[in-house]
């Protein structure tokens, strides 16, 4: 009891707020099917968006109103000619870059913790990591002319999704082709399969897992000066990867399987990243919506260049999701380090041929059970090497 007791007040409802609020979801349009309804999924939606933001609705409801009352000012810019249509998309970059300005700015200013009194104490900014990306997607998808401009309905049903207002990420132009298939009496295909039990029971084995593994290391980071330099690198490279990663890999999965009861199909955000013989198969499969935005997004741009450059764009990868978890010292050399270790590996992917003498029989077998070691190895260094680095630096 004390274990969880510890992981309940260490993650702060974080987690288990919008668990909680998403399991009532699912249950009232699984109870009442005549909910799935526009205006029904609608309402369910809203309040389990006040549910999850509480005091901080009201700078969640003003950030998204100000997008998309500019995309509907974008899209009075006609969009018949290439030179219009390149007009929309560098208006869309602009509103970006503001995004993008205004989420550090609240980091760095911490305006999420200003409140403003309006009869109940609210905080008038609110902009965290999944509504930054989920935002970004929209600007991109309908600057570039991927998406249509949404209805006001569809806008507020997709950004009010309970599944998904703390991950994983759910474009629009993914919601926008499964929005027929929400609405309507007709029970869900697929929940009472083998399949969906096997990974909401899988999912709740990860929650659980993860919450002990959580309280544990809470527990032994109430004796930290007791512990020795090598038992603390043991609970980095062991309790803090797999606590984290079962916990979150749970919560999606979960999510996953919940979404089914209103007809949505949510991509897959984990996928076994543990044990993956590099850096590239290791980002495939960690946090993959959200990863598959700043890979979208950031790595296939030239900036300004004549071509991609392979090299440049994974830093500028790498930095930009370090500096999306936190604008501090740590987040920054955490992506740095991450970026460093991803350009190794692109290089010698790219010479591998110079390695050939390596590549003999005898040694085949422990290259690929170092592998893997070694990659696992090096994603706990990026976590665990940040303060030392900020310790030497300053």
């Amino acid at each position: 009891m004390d274990l969880l007791r510890n992981s309940i007040s260490g993650i702060d409802f974080l987690f288990l707020i919008p668990v909680l609020v998403c399991i009532a979801a699912s249950a009232l349009v699984g109870l009442l099917p005549k909910l799935r309804s526009r205006y029904g999924l609608l309402t369910i939606s809203l309040l389990a968006t006040v549910g999850v933001y509480r005091r901080a609705i009201l700078g969640y409801v003003l950030i998204n109103l100000v997008t998309y009352l500019f995309v509907l000012g974008l899209d009075r810019i006609p969009s018949s000619s290439q030179l219009q249509r390149q007009h929309r998309w560098r208006w869309s970059i602009a509103a970006m870059l503001v995004l993008v300005f205004v989420f550090l700015a609240g980091r760095y200013y911490q305006l999420e913790t200003r409140p403003v009194s309006l009869g109940v104490t609210l905080f008038y900014f609110s902009l965290n990591m999944w509504a930054l990306l989920r935002l970004i997607t929209l600007l991109w998808e309908f600057g570039s002319g991927r998406v249509a401009k949404p209805s006001p309905l569809a806008f507020v049903t997709w950004l009010a999704l309970p599944f998904t207002l703390i991950g994983p990420i759910l474009r629009y132009s993914q919601f926008a082709q499964q929005l027929p298939l929400m609405y309507g009496p007709q029970r869900t295909e697929g929940i009472d399969s083998k399949e969906w039990w096997r990974k909401l029971f899988w999912a709740t084995g990860q929650i659980s897992l993860g919450l002990l593994l959580s309280g544990f290391q809470i527990s032994l980071a109430g004796s930290a000066n007791s512990l020795s330099r090598w038992e603390k690198v043991a609970i980095s490279f062991s309790l803090t990867p797999w606590s984290f990663y079962l916990l979150w890999a749970g919560y999606f999965k979960f999510m996953e399987g919940l979404a089914m009861f209103w007809g949505l199909s949510l991509p897959p955000s984990f996928n076994r990243p543990f044990g993956r013989r590099n850096l590239s198969e290791f980002w495939a499969n960690w946090n993959m919506t959200a990863t598959s935005v700043f890979r979208d997004y950031f790595f296939y741009n030239r900036w300004g260049l004549a071509k991609v450059h392979l090299y440049l764009n994974t830093l500028i990868v790498f930095l930009m999701v370090g500096v999306w978890h936190g604008l501090n010292g740590y987040w920054v050399l955490w992506g740095l380090l991450h970026g460093i270790g991803f350009c190794a590996y692109l290089w010698y992917r790219t010479n591998k041929q110079r390695f050939a003498i390596w590549q003999h029989k005898i040694l085949d077998a422990p290259l690929r059970l170092a592998a893997p070691l070694a990659t696992y190895l090096y994603v706990c260094s990026c976590w665990f090497l940040p303060p030392t680095i900020l310790k030497l630096i300053r």
